[in-house]
């Protein structure tokens, strides 16, 4: 535990660097070209990543000249005073080939911080069955092209050096850690130890991490670039921080080969939360994740930790209740952030289906501006409850509408139909309906509510007011926004119901809400 926390003390901080624009740019379908790459790398800076591996300039024509144009576009803001070019470093990756390497430093020479990022296989595997060549000419190769790479950045620029397959180096780890020294002596700073393909439980990678961490001097940083194809990339890659990891390599949407590379967002917010600096613009990675979705054409899963539509949702009763105990609270009971630190402006969705209990309904309505009590929650949600067991999960939208059968203008025993009012003699007519017998009644009272209330007790239905309130429909209800709504609490038989109307005509929402009220408490 001690070598953990010295690894991690609070002068370290994680060195993001990006490979969306490389590793992820080969992985797509339909791969962006240099305009749209442009797009993608200016996001990178809003973000504020401190290093951005922009293509493989040897590949081909084109990734040469959109590496060239965006270590020229990073010069020119740099000398423009933006702080973010002016630190970040552009790198190009180049197979241990002298022409990848000369092609590649061609291409990023312009950069403020230029990197030249060389690899070659170290696994027994791919020594043996890829590149045919034995241990011995695997270090030496390694050797000759990092002596070429430095001696083309020169002082300006620095070297990285990948042993690809290093999660696969197991059984060799001290022949990988001469080759690493024997690099960094040849003038490579950064080493990475890529888990190029994940084969096994992240704690086997950690420990060879920590193995290189202890052999290699202290100013040489450590880099780790971990695919996900057993879903564990996020975990290993945060976890190698701790054991003496610096540079986090990682692509937006977590995009890559197979399964994709290791998510920034998921690196970024778990070190965050872990109380690590990350010197990241933590508040762009929402608008980054679903401009990313758009312009690569891959959908953001549903389930995507942090960014994904699904995972702000609650459904269970009893997660939603822990969900509106605490949904003013920086940590929420079923959340792992405050998800405005990513940009995303709601904490908690709750949706409702057979599972869902009154908490669901409380905050569903309340969300359209409504007022009401979890009593009358309660009291909705068995019928929202069938309703759902019919018509599987219910849209907020379905909620409202049920709502509004069972709680607005509510017909019952009594159907409202409409009111006269004659000023000169404080007269009230109404015209409804008492259990389908149509009635028309006559009333003398001050004011129409109190004429209602009169009423009621003419007809054996007496009831006590208890409130009134007339305000006006709330905009979030798209069907009656801005028409009046009338909020009258009655109470009876020692129950306490709250009646609501709805009308462009106040008298009308009135009488509707103390009708509806009344439908209520004589069931």
């Amino acid at each position: 535990m001690k070598c953990m926390m010295d690894c991690a003390d609070q002068a370290r901080k994680p060195f993001f660097y990006d490979v969306t624009l490389r590793d992820g740019n080969q992985a797509l379908p339909k791969p962006w070209n240099n305009a749209q790459k442009k797009d993608v790398y200016l996001q990178l800076l809003k973000l504020g990543v401190q290093g951005a591996e922009v293509g493989f300039p040897a590949s081909s024509e084109m990734d040469f000249e959109s590496c060239k144009e965006l270590a020229q576009l990073t010069a020119k803001m740099a000398e423009e005073g933006d702080e973010v070019a002016q630190k970040i470093v552009v790198a190009g990756l180049a197979r241990c080939v002298p022409s990848d390497i000369q092609r590649c430093w061609e291409a990023v020479q312009y950069a403020p911080n230029p990197r030249i990022h060389t690899f070659l296989a170290t696994s027994p595997l791919s020594m043996e069955h890829v590149l045919h060549m034995t241990p011995e000419q695997v270090k030496a190769k390694a050797v000759e092209c990092v002596k070429l790479a430095k001696s083309l950045v020169g002082d300006r620029g620095t070297v990285e050096f990948s042993c690809e397959h290093f999660g696969d180096c197991l059984e060799n780890m001290d022949f990988v850690i001469e080759v690493l020294k024997a690099v960094v002596e040849a003038g490579a700073t950064t080493l990475n130890l890529p888990n190029t393909v994940e084969r096994y439980r992240p704690m086997l990678y950690i420990s060879q991490i920590k193995q290189v961490y202890d052999a290699l001097p202290k100013n040489v940083t450590i880099s780790v670039h971990c695919h996900n194809d057993l879903g564990m990339a996020t975990a290993a890659t945060v976890e190698s921080f701790f054991v003496g990891a610096t540079q986090m390599e990682v692509a937006l949407n977590g995009l890559g080969e197979r399964c994709g590379n290791t998510n920034f967002y998921e690196v970024a917010v778990g070190l965050h939360n872990s109380g690590v600096d990350t010197g990241l613009h933590l508040e762009r990675i929402y608008e980054t994740a679903i401009l990313i979705s758009q312009w690569s054409g891959i959908n953001i899963y549903n389930r995507a930790p942090l960014i994904g539509a699904e995972a702000i949702v609650h459904r269970s009763g009893i997660h939603q209740d822990g969900a509106s105990k605490t949904k003013d609270m920086k940590k929420g009971a079923y959340r792992p952030i405050d998800y405005s630190i990513i940009g995303r402006n709601q904490n908690d969705s709750l949706s409702f289906t057979s599972q869902s209990g009154r908490t669901a309904v409380y905050e569903i309505i309340t969300k359209f501006g409504y007022k009401m009590s979890l009593a009358e929650a309660a009291e909705l949600q068995p019928i929202l409850k069938a309703c759902s067991e019919k018509e599987g999960e219910l849209s907020a939208e379905r909620v409202l509408d049920v709502f509004r059968e069972q709680r607005v203008n509510v017909n019952g025993r009594l159907v409202f139909n409409n009111i006269e009012v004659v000023p000169d003699e404080n007269r009230f007519v109404f015209h409804f309906k008492k259990d389908k017998e149509p009635i028309i009644k006559s009333i003398t009272a001050e004011g129409p509510i109190e004429a209602g209330l009169m009423l009621m007790r003419e007809i054996g239905m007496p009831v006590e007011l208890v409130k009134y309130r007339q305000v006006v429909v709330p905009e979030k209800d798209s069907m009656w926004a801005g028409r009046g709504l009338s909020r009258i609490v009655l109470k009876a038989n020692g129950k306490e119901v709250e009646g609501r109307g709805v009308s462009s005509d106040t008298l009308k929402a009135n009488m509707r809400a103390l009708f509806g009220g009344v439908n209520l408490l004589y069931r």
